[in-house]
């Protein structure tokens, strides 16, 4: 009875540890007008990861739904905003909304570069925001494209990418035109020796400016002008009720 007792305490206390580290408050880390950075203790495996940290990077831009996804699906462009990355390949197609693809990331003296291979799925919601999740390639894909295609695969390390999710949402007003919120929260793990505190000074860091470039570079026309197929925008001229009459 002792025994069965003691599995429900224990049990009841590891739910409440998750549940306190879920609630945890996030912790700003550089703020200005349109853009913010914050993070908090990592969650992985139901547990507080004490060698990781959650961040999150917000930022509003002038854009539209369309022009951000062909943004971030353009991955020959990804080395123009993502901080550090050096080259980005797409490996497999799965449909219009899914893909697997590749980030290399350069190196940083005296760390080893670093590569991730992500599979990408997006979808639009009801109120027309637009989610998408990232996730580490199975393995054997990885295997499979690091033996054919990389013959300096072994000057990498993999990213191990423990969640990673954007959520795209759209407004529009007539003082300020058609703008888009951008919410990104991901934890990942360098893996290697690097230092916690440089690693996560480097993350902080890397993600401030790759946003501020989003911000910069998104607005351009060659983004503005694409139409996502499937993809709804948020009606620019308000609807009255004399419309359905």
């Amino acid at each position: 009875m002792k025994i069965f007792s003691s599995i429900i305490v224990l049990v009841f206390c590891s739910n409440l540890h998750f549940a306190m580290a879920s609630e945890s408050p996030w912790t700003l880390w550089k703020k200005n007008s349109t853009q913010s950075v914050s993070y908090r203790p990592a969650i992985t495996d139901g547990y507080i990861n004490k060698e990781l940290i959650e961040i999150r990077a917000k930022t509003i831009v002038y854009s539209n739904i369309s022009g951000f996804i062909a943004f971030l699906l353009d991955v020959n462009n990804t080395p123009n905003w993502l901080v550090n990355a050096s080259e980005s390949k797409v490996i497999k197609q799965y449909s219009a909304k899914e893909n697997s693809f590749y980030i290399k990331l350069t190196q940083l003296w005296p760390f080893r570069p670093r590569i991730l291979m992500l599979n990408s799925t997006y979808w639009q919601n009801d109120d027309l925001s637009v989610e998408i999740a990232l996730v580490d390639v199975k393995p054997t894909l990885f295997a499979d494209y690091i033996l054919s295609h990389m013959s300096d695969s072994n000057d990498y390390l993999q990213v191990k990418t423990h969640s990673a999710h954007w959520k795209i949402t759209p407004t529009w007003s007539e003082d300020e035109g058609t703008m888009i919120t951008i919410d990104y929260i991901f934890i990942a793990d360098g893996r290697g020796d690097t230092p916690k505190w440089f690693a996560d000074h480097l993350a902080l860091k890397s993600i401030w400016k790759s946003m501020r470039n989003i911000k910069r570079q998104l607005p351009e026309n060659k983004w503005q002008q694409q139409q996502v197929k499937g993809i709804t925008e948020l009606p620019t001229i308000p609807l009255h009720k004399s419309d359905f009459e």
